[in-house]
């Protein structure tokens, strides 16, 4: 596995590290807190399979960031495990999951329903915009970073 500063080669136009991480990284924790404000009914319905939709996210982003030659595989199953989530998270603000305010908690329930939506539209902002890209790249015939397009190295 390549570290976290490792910067692998990007395609034309793709930005060397795209905002996903940051966001589903944010959305874990947030993920985190507002399971505290919901019942244990909704924390088993709701929470555990968002929870787990997101992991499934970073873990695709992750290596479809790291492993070039598998990019297009990983960011397949990213874009799956993303409309997995997309449709968690809505289901979440029509059921009002989120609605226990704890006594620690510095956000209220509508705040916290508020920051998840705005984080993952931007999560879904980043991904489409990914995906744009490999679809413009892959329709133009490059799909790899280097544009050979599976080809072998020119020597």
């Amino acid at each position: 596995m390549k570290s976290d500063f490792h910067v692998p080669k990007t395609l034309q136009k793709e930005k060397a590290e795209p905002s996903i991480r940051v966001d589903a990284g944010n959305l874990l924790g947030l993920l985190f807190r507002a399971e505290l404000m919901m019942n244990k009914v909704d924390r088993i319905r709701y929470s555990t399979r968002a929870i787990n939709a997101i992991q499934d996210i970073i873990a695709e982003f992750s290596l479809a960031y790291d492993f070039e030659d598998d990019r297009l595989l990983h960011l397949k199953r990213l874009w799956g495990h993303t409309a997995v989530f997309l449709q968690i998270t809505r289901t979440i603000g029509e059921q009002n999951a989120i609605r226990i305010q704890p006594k620690y908690e510095t956000m209220t329930p509508d705040q916290m329903k508020l920051e998840l939506l705005r984080l993952t539209s931007s999560l879904d902002e980043g991904v489409t915009k990914w995906k744009n890209s490999i679809v413009n790249q892959r329709n133009k015939g490059t799909t790899r970073a280097d544009g050979r397009n599976g080809q072998p190295p020119e020597e």
